[in-house]
């Protein structure tokens, strides 16, 4: 199969004689990975920028984290649509307003329709708190504990049509510990998430990262 690169030019937008990639961030919930991506991108170790950030939870504490660093926020409740199609339509045509070249869904509970993948092919980013293929799904932190596994951990990959299943651009395993409860092992996962959601980031930023088939393959810095 050929090789796809991830990265185009029409991805960035220029700012202060820079090229920066513009990130529309998906959400459902507190927002801490979006947090850590923001951050990131503010101390630049990240070459990018946070542009807009939904939620399909009016509620969700990560629209207020948006606000408070100068982010658009919007909310895209999935009532309001009469088709999943219909929903999916109203996020891709926020994120082409902002003019967005990576999507990364940080702790979005839903799965995401064609209306978007089709709009941003290669360029949708998804993060899952276990070692995928083990534990997909909306409780995966709960389901590797009662499993008893001794290992878990953290996945970056590009979503699909399917919840979890895209090819998998980085993995970052964490121990489970004899004394470990529930709550310790999810603060354990969101360490790991906080640093590799923005590595992931920053690597399809470079242009380092290249699908083949199922495989991304990570190239060296320049």
């Amino acid at each position: 199969m050929d090789e796809k690169e991830v990265v185009a030019d029409e991805l960035f937008e220029p700012v202060e004689d820079q090229m920066v990639l513009r990130v529309g961030v998906l959400i459902s919930g507190s927002g801490t990975n979006l947090q850590a991506l923001v951050d990131s991108c503010a101390n630049g170790s990240v070459d990018a920028e946070v542009v807009v950030v939904i939620s399909n939870k009016k509620d969700a504490f990560g629209l207020e984290r948006a606000r408070r660093a100068g982010i658009d926020a919007v909310c895209i409740d999935r009532t309001a649509y009469t088709t999943f199609a219909a929903y999916n339509h109203a996020i891709t045509d926020v994120m082409r307003s902002h003019r967005v070249g990576l999507v990364v869904m940080a702790g979005y509970m839903r799965l995401l329709g064609n209306e978007v993948l089709e709009e941003y092919p290669g360029r949708v980013i998804n993060l899952h708190p276990a070692l995928l293929p083990s534990f997909a799904g909306a409780s995966a932190i709960h389901d590797a504990f009662d499993h008893g596994v001794k290992v878990t951990g953290v996945t970056v990959h590009f979503a699909n049509e399917k919840f979890d299943e895209g090819p998998i651009i980085a993995q970052e395993p964490v121990i489970v510990a004899e004394e470990d409860t529930v709550e310790t092992l999810e603060a354990k996962i969101h360490e790991v998430e906080h640093r590799l959601l923005p590595l992931a980031v920053q690597l399809f930023a470079e242009g380092r990262l290249v699908i083949e088939g199922r495989k991304v393959r990570v190239l060296p810095p320049v």
